[in-house]
């Protein structure tokens, strides 16, 4: 099927429905343990922005009151994407991690192949600036929407896709890497049948350069993903499935 390879073609493909949400722990490692210091929420849903139908995902991550003293983090996430074509319309990125603060927002114009970027890093000027755009080419919240878009169970170990994605202020050539398929079990004793993937993703504000990023998604059609584990510029991080509503399959990856 031409959807194991372009992911998203048709909105009948999107394995989600509006109104669902997943709830994650996320666990930070300090001096070789993982520590649960906050929690990550998604929320998918559907608005109008200028006269059409969208997606808008969002997706805030925040540590712990009593973990802020050693670390505090207040990001938020939010990508409005065309409903029917999956093409990305407006992208905002808030991090703010301990005492360093930056925003990018990137507007896009699909029909004249452009972004419209603005970017304001800690200490920096802001300024505005003007990016190519082509047909594939995502944000990174709208691209983890898209990947839940791949046939997973239609690809071999070892397999990789190449995708695009536009990251601190740039357009850059990246790709996945298909692990085959593993058990997880979650720190809420839920255990589920899952597929995995690595991501190389190059260095930026936010992220290293590497095949450093792993996700494990449901072997099921909803392709939800149940962990996340990656290195940041200050340590690692891993996000576990704590509580999903709302989804349009049955979660027939998890295990009784």
């Amino acid at each position: 099927m031409l959807q194991a390879v372009s992911g998203l073609a048709q909105k009948d493909n999107h394995p989600f429905l509006p109104g669902e949400t997943a709830l994650y722990g996320a666990y930070f490692n300090w001096n070789f343990i993982w520590i649960n210091a906050g929690d990550v929420l998604f929320k998918c849903d559907t608005l109008p922005y200028q006269h059409q139908k969208a997606w808008n995902f969002k997706a805030v991550g925040k540590t712990f009151k009593a973990y802020d003293i050693l670390y505090t983090v207040r990001d938020t996430f939010q990508s409005i994407v065309a409903y029917d074509s999956f093409d990305p319309l407006w992208f905002r990125r808030v991090v703010n991690h301990g005492d360093s603060h930056s925003l990018h927002q990137y507007t896009f114009f699909p029909d004249q192949g452009k972004i419209v970027s603005r970017v304001h890093r800690e200490k920096e000027k802001p300024f505005t600036d003007q990016l190519s755009w082509s047909k594939g080419v995502h944000d990174l919240l709208s691209s983890a929407y898209y990947f839940r878009g791949y046939e997973f169970d239609r690809m071999t170990r070892g397999q990789k896709l190449n995708f695009k994605m536009v990251v601190d202020n740039k357009t850059e050539e990246l790709y996945f890497r298909y692990l085959g398929t593993e058990k997880v079990k979650t720190r809420n004793n839920r255990e589920f049948l899952c597929h995995k993937v690595s991501v190389w993703l190059l260095a930026g504000d936010f992220f290293p350069e590497g095949e450093h990023m792993k996700v494990w998604f449901t072997a099921d059609p909803n392709r939800l993903p149940v962990m996340v584990e990656t290195k940041i510029r200050v340590g690692s991080v891993k996000a576990i499935l704590l509580n999903e509503e709302k989804l349009k399959y049955p979660l027939t990856s998890e295990i009784k």
